[in-house]
């Protein structure tokens, strides 16, 4: 294509919400979810600079600043690095928002990711340019790191990849992606209560006692191997978090009383949703499944919170095209 001429071809990139932190994984664990997530549109345009049109779904909550937006963070990061074929061009974006933001669904990593694979896609369809996949992955961890206030890649590497992950360094990034051999459907209950990323990692403690670690460690280790093997006795006694989720989990009004209704019908296990307030209940299929999620929610109903719950099996693919 010619330098001084554009398609105005549009890229629209849909990304699923994420379970991130899965139990003992702190920072580490994550997983996509088949439904709910965010789209995020792209076109090139004559307008220097990368800007976001529009923000659908959020109720006016996120600014358009794309220093201040992470899908904006991560489309800028990506479209500066080819620097000069895009200097005589812009970038706009668009973004539907179907994740609360949050809810511990990885609203922030979503819109991120979005953010990054659409800025790529549409250089690669406007000017036929090779799709940098660790590019996007490190444009991705910047934005998220908005939100958050620290790099981490937990929600971002299962947003962008799908399947379970695990994050073994984000600086630089490092991430094994796999899809488990045990086969098991979410239920994820979404309270009316919003905990933002930045608050729920100031309540966490700078130190814990070994033993604690240390059991965190055995439980991340074995849960893998569980996965791996399709292993269900393994891998219900592995979901348990003796380090991070019992200091979140006091912001979260309930959070006993519907952990325990989820186990009570079969479950797996019972984890938040990254730093909550969603709790995801993990069963071998749809009907344990539904019924741990309509018990849970309706803990939260009784205490006056309004509750909504969804059942979701794994996201094969992660962020697509569509």
């Amino acid at each position: 294509m010619s330098p001084i001429e554009i398609s105005s071809g549009i890229s629209r990139v849909f990304v699923p919400a994420t379970v991130a932190n899965v139990g003992p994984g702190f920072d580490c664990f994550g997983f996509g979810l088949e439904q709910k997530g965010d789209v995020v549109s792209s076109k090139v345009v004559r307008e220097l600079g990368v800007r976001i049109a529009t923000i659908r779904g959020d109720g006016g909550v996120l600014p358009l600043d794309t220093e201040k937006n992470t899908a904006g963070v991560a489309a800028r990061y990506v479209w500066e690095r080819y620097h000069p074929i895009t200097e005589k061009f812009g970038l706009e974006l668009e973004i539907d928002k179907g994740l609360s933001i949050g809810s511990g669904l990885g609203s922030s990593a979503a819109s991120a990711v979005g953010g990054a694979v659409a800025a790529m896609k549409a250089l690669v369809l406007e000017w036929s340019l090779d799709y940098d996949e660790d590019l996007v992955l490190e444009a991705a961890i910047e934005g998220e790191a908005l939100a958050s206030g620290t790099r981490h890649a937990d929600n971002v590497a299962p947003a962008l990849y799908g399947g379970f992950t695990v994050v073994q360094s984000a600086s630089p990034p490092h991430v094994a992606r796999f899809t488990p051999k045990l086969p098991f459907q979410v239920a994820v209950v979404t309270p009316e209560i919003t905990i933002t990323t930045m608050e729920a990692r100031s309540s966490l403690p700078e130190l814990v006692p070994l033993k604690d670690a240390a059991a965190n460690w055995a439980n991340a280790a074995a849960m893998v191997l569980a996965l791996l093997h399709g292993d269900a006795e393994l891998f219900a006694r592995c979901l348990e978090d003796r380090v991070v989720e019992p200091h979140r989990a006091t912001r979260i009004d309930g959070y006993e009383e519907s952990k325990r209704a989820a186990l009570n019908v079969g479950v797996y296990g019972c984890v938040l949703g990254g730093s909550g307030p969603a709790m995801v209940a993990l069963a071998a299929d749809r009907i344990v499944a539904e019924r741990a999620g309509m018990n849970m929610a309706r803990i939260f109903q009784d205490r006056g919170i309004r509750a909504d719950y969804f059942i979701s099996g794994l996201s094969a693919s992660g962020a697509r095209s569509i």
